[in-house]
Parts: structure tokens; C-alpha cells; sequence
């Protein structure tokens, strides 16, 4: 490849030049060598990268051979095809059947040049084009193509294991009925339900030659020799007849009938035979099948369709309209089947091409050795739906069980297959032994519907992948993926990384939809249901060995990025760190796992981030009931204890780290019981007093006041100092704890004290965050 970051390669035709340049061809060339190395992959080259014109293969413009990918994704080009002084002035055209690109040639003012400028997005695979002209009155045409390559993947891996994902959920969803680009499509894993693009397809590929065989049976049909009888008048007969004949016509004679008449066999060759029949039904039914494709294009607008393909269907239902009606057919039945193999239709001239065309048609793509070029949609289309699946396989394996698959069934619009808009109403639902309901959605729409219980205010949000988490107790909350088939290097020290527009549209996302709880004869009470958005990215990253750069990000404040491709399926080394998040999110069922309680979801730092001022508090009137630490303290201080007249508490951090209990949750307390021993020779803690918290600090327990604590210390470790307000409140009935040396404690809710007469009664429904793993 030149090292120019402008490029123009030309190719020599005998009636015309191509030239074709591109303002930064080094820039997507960069893109493709990075990809392909950090895959170990050699890059494209070969008949691969060629751009060809019938037999002819471009160059440079100076000359040097094109040893490299040329045309890219998301890149400007611009053609000039300059024809030699033989081909007529402005008889030149393309034919393409995308509009746009049809329509972007057009001819220069001397009328001896088609120029044009295209950008094919995010269409890849092999493009190709018709370049008509006339020369002498004769019309010319030539083929030019070329194939468009991804960037941010490697086709011939990747794409393959994203179509072979896509259709095991999916089938005939990604193909398209127009597209700028095609590729090639061998046997397809398929139902059998009709599927009119795939009959196209293969129907463009073999329209000549079924053409040029039902010509010949027309021309030369095959016949067969058939018995016939008829009535004829005695004195018309003029062979020898059986005598059974001969005694029935001198009856006749005898009779006195005037013209008598008997009935006469013979043979003669006949075209009514069951090949014909069958020649006959198909014609008709291709006739009829392309008949409706015209209807169907015409019944609606269709700005992608070329005028040149609509004409092209237009001539073959003409031609095939045109057989249809010929004199013929007339003389043959209809079709109902064949009782036997027909060896007309197997061997004989025309016969056997139509017949094997029609099993290709009839059998789309699923008969052994059939393949077609087809239009695909885009590769941003194909990652989209493909992070879909791949999140809904990251799902099934932390123990979740399909219920629903309402969204299997896509609708067809125009024969194409299309999502249904239904929102989270259509969606795979999984279900899990712990009581975990999850709905997995693609692009439902939320929207300022005042009705609805999870809505926007100001206009429609629609992400790509909704999960929405549904506990035992019936809260929810959603997890929102939003696919970007797209890469910035330079974000992250040259890693790949997700534009910075991405990471604010899943900022969008979180603050837009609101959840509404209704309540009878009040006002609904809003709150922001979504606990992470992410995007999904084709970023390649050594998942096992190295942590995530949006890691920070996604435990702070719940919004970052994964970066996602495929791999081969023994491996799942490609999404090692979503698999991880939400494994850490919603958590695995094993033998050796226990279940999580409901609180465990709510506690993280980016779930609890709450407008400046005010604090976000789970469960009102969070109580802890936990021990005095009696050993060397000042006996002033248990005396204070006991009399219910102390001005704080503190704990270790160590002490809550211990029993799992996020800082969030510490932070939110607002009522402490502290047990005491009466007597110090009681073998049991008494807690009488309920004291209010007015404020949690951590803090080094060397900073804490002696007066606070009952005993001074140098000791650097973090402690938790609950500092009370106000008078306490005399517990209506005591909580008893034996004694021991070793701290713990409980919480629960002030609510729930008139239950609790004994420490072992806290437990169950009573108490709250008992079974929090450690995950922070």
C-alpha cells in the first residue's frame, strides 16, 4: 500500500477507466492493521482485495500492484468512470439495485464520464455494479466489484460467528431486501415457513438459464402417443374395422337411422402429458410470485429500491407472463402431482433445468450445494442484535431458566423480518430457583405515557437491551445495554475504548426514566428504576489479565462500557467482563452459593447516589442492636451504660467488614440499642435504652473523644462513631444477649422492637441485611 494518505487506484478497461480516491485511506488502514494484529490475524489479500471489472484488476494510479484492502465502512469515495471515444455520449449508466447508489452516478456535462461519491456506511461484504453503454448502437455492459471491509472486526471470523448466533435466535432476520452491499449465503439454518428474499435470491442467480430451457420446451414440448375415440359416420370410415365394429354398424344400417354414427378409437401424439403440466404450473406460479413481489413494492414507498431492479422484476414478469399465454398451454391440464419419476424431467432437453431450478426455488438455500449473494443488513445491525443474544447467554448461565420467548416470533413487513415494537411487554422472560424474574427486551420504548409505571417525561427513550430484574418480593429495577458498533483509540492510551458521546447517552438513559409507584388517593412516588447503563462495544482487550477501564466508573456511578466480540465457542474470554458484572450483580445459583437477601441489590455506591443535600435511605428507621465492649473500660462510662446517659458508640470497621455489611448501609442507621451488662458478673447483656443517631462518622480511633469510647487509645485503625441526640427511649420490653468477648451485631427496623424480647428473636423477616456476601 502506498504511504500517501490520499489514494486513487485506476483500472484499465478496453471501453473505459475507472478511478477511484479517497481523501484518508491510512486512517481506516490503521484501524484494520490494529485489528487484525491484536488478533494474530494475517490481513486480507489475494483475489479478496481485488477490485475487478469483468477480468480486469486495478492498480495504483501509479502503478504499484493494490496489495491491501482499499474500500472501508464509513468512508467517502469517489468514482469517475471515463469511457473511451468509441462508446455513444451520454449512454452510459449504472445499474445498482440500492437507489442511492444507482442514483449517485451521474454523467459529466460532455456526457463521457459517470461520476459519483459514496460513503456505504455500514455495509459490508461484496459490492457490485452494472455499467451500461452503447457502442455502435450495440448495447455493452461490464460488472465491477469490489468488497467493503469492517474495521473493528475481522470479517471472515467474526461476522460468521455473529450470522450463526443471530439465526439460532433469529432465523431470516438479517436478511434484507435491499442493501448496498451482499454476501454470500450457502445452506441456511432455517424453518421451512416462506421466505420470499430467499426466493428472490436465488431466482436472480438462475432466471437465464431457466429462461433459455422453458424457450426450448415451448419450441420443441415433449408429447406422448395417447389413445383417443370419436363419433363418425359410417360412410367417413375408411379403415378395417374389428367385427364387433362391423356387426354394430349394419345394425345401424338396418335400423333406418339417418347418418348413423359409431364410436372409433385411434392414436395420435399429444404435449397433455404430466411434464408439461408440471412446466405449466411452474410457469404460472413464477409469474404469479413475481406478479406479487411488483404489487407489494409498488403498494408502498420504497426509497432504498432502484428504478432499474424495479423495471429488471418488471421485464422478467413480462417474459414470464408472455410463456404464460402461449397457445400451448391450452391443450395442457392442470397439475396435480407425478405418480412416479419422470425420466423426461430428469433427462430430457429444458425439462431437467427446470425442474432442478424449481427445487433450488422451492428448497431456497436449504438443498445440498445451493448459495447465493443476498442482501444482509448492516454491520451495526448484526453487533446490535448480537450483543442482544450474547447478553441473553450471559444470563442463562448464572442459573436462569427460559419461561417466554414472545420475541422469537418477528413479524414480516414488506419480506423482511422486523422487532415488534411492544416493549417490555414482548420480551424473553427467565426465571430462577432463588425467585429472580428477569425480562430481557430488545429496544422496548419508553415513552411520557402518564399511565404507564415506568415512563419518560420529555420524549421517547429507546435502548438497545433492557433487563429488568424482578426479586421475590416483587421490587424491580433495570440494567440497560446499549450496542456501539463503534471504536475511539484515543480516549484510553491507545486502547480501545467507546466514543465519549456513548457514555453520555447511557447518563441519558439512567436520569430519563422514572418509575411511578402508584398509591390510592395520593400521588404516584417517583424514582429512577435504572441501576446501571452500559455500552457494548467491538473493543478487543485481554479480558482474563487485565481489569477494565471503565471498572472505576461502573462501581462510582453505575454508567461505563464492556467491550464485546465473539469467539469461538469453547471460549468466552470475550466478555469475561460483563459476565463478571453481572454475575456480581444478580449473582450465581450453586450448591455452594447461598441465597441473597432482597437488600443485597440496593446497597452499591451507584445506587444510592442521591440529589446534593439529601441522603437515599432504604429502610426507614434502621436500628442496630449491638454489644458494649466492656473490657478496661472506665467504670464511669458502664455506669453511664447502664443508666441509659451515653453520648455515643463506636465500633471497628473490621467488625461490620466481617459480617458483610456495605459502609452504605452503616451510614443509614438511625436508632442504636447498645446491651450492657448489669453486674459484672452477669452472664448476660441487657439492652433498655433506644438511642437516636444523629451522626455516623469513620474515623481513626485515636481521633475519637475518651469520653465517647471509655478508654483512650493510639491505635490507627478506622472506627465507626455513632453520635447520639437527645434523650434515649426506654425499650417496652428489654432485649437479653448472653455475654461474650466476641462482637456482632444485628439490624433491624424500630418498627419491629415490639416483637423482639430476646436477642435470638431478631432473625427472619425481623432482621435486615443477614445474608450479604462479600462482594465489596
Amino acid at each position: 500500500m502506498t504511504n500517501r494518505k490520499r489514494a486513487t487506484i485506476k483500472l484499465k478497461h478496453p471501453d473505459f477507466t475507472v478511478y477511484v480516491s479517497c481523501d484518508d485511506i491510512a486512517s481506516p488502514f490503521k484501524k484494520l492493521t490494529h485489528t487484525y494484529s491484536q488478533r494474530s490475524v494475517p490481513l486480507p489479500s489475494g483475489d479478496v482485495i481485488a477490485v475487478l471489472a469483468d477480468n480486469v484488476t486495478a492498480t495504483f494510479d501509479d502503478g504499484l500492484p493494490l496489495d491491501s484492502p482499499f474500500f472501508f465502512e464509513n468512508r467517502q469515495y469517489w468514482f469517475e468512470i471515463d469511457f473511451e471515444p468509441a462508446v455513444t455520449t451520454n449512454s452510459a449508466i449504472v445499474n445498482h439495485k440500492h437507489r442511492l447508489i444507482e442514483g449517485a452516478f451521474h454523467l459529466n456535462r460532455k456526457g463521457h464520464v459517470l461520476q459519483a461519491a459514496l460513503n456505504f456506511g455500514n455495509d459490508v461484504g461484496r459490492c457490485g455494479f452494472k455499467v451500461e453503454y452503447q457502442i455502435d448502437g450495440k448495447l455493452c455492459s461490464a460488472n465491477i466489484s469490489f468488497n467493503i471491509f469492517a474495521t473493528k472486526m475481522v470479517m471472515e471470523q467474526d461476522l460468521n460467528l455473529i450470522n450463526l448466533a443471530i439465526d439460532k435466535v433469529y432465523p431470516l432476520w438479517r436478511y434484507s431486501l435491499i442493501s448496498k452491499t451482499t454476501q454470500q449465503v450457502t445452506k441456511s439454518s432455517r424453518n421451512t415457513d416462506k421466505f420470499e428474499l430467499f426466493w428472490l435470491a436465488q431466482f436472480e442467480r438462475l432466471v437465464a438459464g431457466l429462461e433459455r430451457s422453458v424457450k426450448q420446451i415451448i419450441n420443441s414440448p415433449h408429447n406422448r402417443l395417447q389413445s383417443f375415440t370419436k363419433q363418425q359416420k359410417l360412410d367417413r370410415i375408411s379403415k378395417q374395422q374389428k367385427p364387433r365394429q362391423i356387426e354394430k354398424a349394419l345394425q345401424l344400417i338396418e335400423s333406418g337411422i339417418a347418418n348413423p354414427r359409431i364410436s372409433v378409437s385411434y392414436k395420435k401424439l399429444h404435449i397433455d402429458t404430466p411434464e408439461n403440466r408440471f412446466i405449466k404450473m411452474v410457469i404460472n406460479r413464477i409469474n404469479d410470485t413475481l406478479k406479487g413481489f411488483i404489487i407489494e413494492i409498488d403498494a408502498k414507498e420504497q426509497a432504498k429500491i432502484s428504478d432499474s431492479f424495479i423495471d429488471k422484476l418488471k421485464t422478467w414478469q413480462r417474459v414470464f407472463s408472455k410463456m404464460a399465454k402461449q397457445q400451448l398451454w391450452r391443450e395442457v391440464g392442470s397439475f396435480s402431482g407425478l405418480n412416479s419419476d419422470s425420466k423426461v424431467l430428469q433427462q430430457g432437453n429444458g425439462y431437467a433445468k427446470v425442474y432442478k431450478v424449481w427445487q433450488q426455488l422451492k428448497f431456497y438455500l436449504n438443498k445440498a450445494g445451493g448459495h447465493a449473494d443476498i442482501s444482509i443488513k448492516s454491520v451495526a445491525e448484526l453487533y446490535e442484535i448480537w450483543c442482544f443474544v450474547e447478553v441473553m447467554e450471559v444470563i442463562k448461565s448464572l442459573g436462569f431458566k427460559e419461561q417466554k420467548r414472545e420475541l422469537a416470533q418477528l413479524k414480516q413487513v414488506q419480506f423482511e423480518k422486523h422487532f415488534s415494537k411492544n416493549g417490555m411487554a414482548a420480551a424473553f422472560e427467565y426465571y430462577r430457583s432463588d425467585g429472580v424474574v428477569i425480562k430481557l427486551a430488545h429496544e422496548p420504548t419508553f415513552s411520557p405515557n402518564h399511565e404507564a409505571e415506568n415512563r419518560t417525561w420529555l420524549a421517547n427513550q429507546r435502548p438497545d437491551i433492557v433487563l429488568q430484574v424482578t426479586l421475590k418480593n416483587q421490587e424491580s429495577f433495570f440494567i440497560i445495554f446499549d450496542a456501539k458498533y463503534r471504536i475511539d483509540n484515543t480516549q484510553i492510551n491507545d486502547k480501545d475504548a467507546v466514543p465519549e458521546e456513548a457514555i453520555n447517552q447511557m447518563h441519558r438513559y439512567r436520569d430519563a426514566i422514572i418509575h411511578q409507584q402508584k398509591i390510592t388517593n395520593e400521588a404516584p412516588i417517583k424514582s429512577r428504576p435504572v441501576m446501571g447503563a452500559f455500552a457494548l462495544y467491538p473493543g478487543f482487550c485481554d479480558q482474563t489479565n487485565c481489569n477494565n477501564p471503565y471498572q472505576d466508573a461502573i462501581e462510582q456511578v453505575g454508567i461505563g462500557a464492556f467491550a464485546l466480540l465473539p469467539s469461538n465457542a469453547d471460549q468466552q474470554n470475550h466478555r469475561v467482563w460483563l459476565q463478571d458484572y453481572l454475575e456480581q450483580k444478580l449473582g450465581m445459583i450453586s450448591d455452594e452459593s447461598p441465597v441473597r437477601s432482597h437488600d443485597y441489590y440496593f446497597v452499591e455506591d451507584a445506587a444510592r447516589i442521591s440529589p446534593y443535600g439529601q441522603n437515599a435511605i432504604r429502610h426507614m428507621g434502621l436500628t442496630m442492636v449491638a454489644p458494649l465492649n466492656e473490657i478496661s473500660r472506665d467504670e464511669q462510662y458502664l455506669v453511664h451504660a447502664r443508666q441509659g446517659n451515653l453520648q455515643g458508640y463506636h465500633t471497628q470497621l473490621l467488625g461490620t467488614n466481617r459480617q458483610n455489611i456495605h459502609r452504605n448501609i452503616i451510614r443509614e442507621i438511625r436508632y442504636l440499642i447498645v446491651t450492657v451488662r448489669n453486674e459484672d458478673s452477669d452472664a448476660v447483656q441487657v439492652g433498655k435504652y433506644l438511642y437516636r443517631v444523629a451522626n455516623v462518622k469513620l474515623m481513626p480511633r485515636h481521633s475519637i473523644d475518651e469520653k465517647l469510647t471509655g478508654k483512650a487509645s493510639t491505635v490507627e485503625r478506622l472506627y465507626w462513631l455513632f453520635e447520639f441526640s437527645g434523650e434515649p427511649t426506654k425499650l417496652e420490653s428489654e432485649i437479653r444477649l448472653p455475654y461474650e468477648e466476641h462482637f456482632k451485631f444485628k439490624l433491624t427496623k424500630a418498627e419491629y422492637l415490639k416483637e423482639v424480647k430476646h436477642w435470638n428473636d431478631i432473625t427472619g423477616e425481623l432482621q435486615l441485611y443477614a445474608e450479604l456476601d462479600e462482594t465489596w
